[in-house]
């Protein structure tokens, strides 16, 4: 009887190793997927504006970190009726993503503006006032078009800390 009972204990855990050992694996369906990616671009402003083309923006600084500020509107004319004339906006191109090729930008905002990638519709940014150490993270995905990717940050008539502008081939 003793080895009877072992026996079937030992077929019992013999059976359900081979049932859950799927589950320990890498490939199926319970495991999560990093998808690999290649970083090929990253802008932290530690070397300010270089590179950039740009009007009405500066770098500032908040708890050791750099970032630039737009500010439009403040000083600049209007005409009747309250509009704005003066923009501010940094703008690059940036190569490294072939075409067909899908890619993330991933970037750091506060205040109120405007992001374009590649020329696409706008990521409206609006968290009141400048605020970069609570900045918000914004992520956009897409498949490049051509070789160059294009990051733009507008506003008109307020101000907005961009930083931390990431873009990965996917």
């Amino acid at each position: 009887m003793k080895k009877k009972v072992s026996r079937s204990l030992m077929m019992g855990a013999l059976a359900t190793c081979v049932v859950l050992s799927p589950f320990a694996g890498q490939t199926n369906a319970l495991s999560t997927p990093v998808q690999a990616s290649t970083i090929v671009f990253n802008e932290t402003f530690d070397g300010g504006l270089t590179g950039w083309s740009y009007t009405l923006a500066s770098v500032g600084t908040v708890n050791g970190n750099r970032y630039i500020h737009l500010q439009a509107g403040q000083n600049g004319s209007t005409f009747p009726g309250g509009i704005v004339t003066d923009v501010g906006f940094i703008e690059k191109n940036v190569s490294g993503v072939a075409s067909g090729t899908r890619y993330r930008v991933t970037f750091k905002a506060s205040g109120v503006g405007n992001v374009s990638i590649d020329h696409s519709n706008y990521i409206n940014v609006n968290t009141g006032s400048v605020n970069m150490a609570n900045a918000r993270t914004y992520t956009y995905e897409a498949v490049a078009s051509k070789n160059v990717i294009n990051v733009f940050a507008l506003v008109y008539g307020s101000t907005m800390g961009i930083d931390d502008i990431k873009i990965e081939a996917l």
